[in-house]
Order: structure tokens, then sequence, then C-alpha cells
């Protein structure tokens, strides 16, 4: 995993988890600002259990060529999570504008 120091040029800067502002302790993941005691609580893979995910995926593509690679499904996950996503959102503006109006 790279993760490099977020370089906080805002004072507004925080954890999108815990709201930590300590600049020292926040790091720039993917264009999250992420504290480092939240970056242990995310859960994140090491690259032995990817490998291990990658060749399970890899035998079941091979019985099954239909099937996605773990790559191609990690994929379709982050495009399918961020409909997902959107629709939520909409919906959520949508009733604030509507509570606005009532």
């Amino acid at each position: 995993m790279k993760s490099k120091r977020a370089i906080v040029h805002k004072q507004n800067y925080s954890c999108f988890r815990c709201g930590e502002t300590e600049k020292a302790s926040l790091n720039d993941m993917y264009n999250y600002v992420v504290c480092n005691a939240c970056v242990t609580k995310l859960g994140l893979y090491h690259d032995e259990t990817i490998k291990k995910h990658m060749a399970s995926f890899q035998r079941a593509k091979d019985m099954n060529p239909e099937k996605l690679s773990y790559e191609e499904e990690v994929n379709h996950r982050l495009i399918a999570m961020e409909k997902d996503y959107i629709s939520k959102r909409i919906k959520l503006l949508h009733i604030r504008e509507r509570l606005k109006n009532l």
C-alpha cells in the first residue's frame, strides 16, 4: 500500500472518519484524508492476501472463463459502489431540499 503524507495547505483538512486535524497525523489516500489511527481501522489488505485472492479468482476463471478476474471484480465493485453512493446521495439531497420547502 502506498500512502504518502498529505501536504496540507488548507487549515480545514481533517480525517474523513474521525475528524482528526493534526497535520503530522494526516495522510492522502486516493484523494481522501485519513489519519494514522484510522488507516489501521480500515482493514487494508496485505500484498499476500491480495495475491491469495488473485490466485483464487484465477482458479475459478480457469474452470469457467466467463468468471471475472480479481482485478475485474474489484473494478466492477468500485463502479457498482459509486453508482449506489450517487443514488443514495441524490435521494438525501432531494429530501433535504424538500424539507426546506415543507
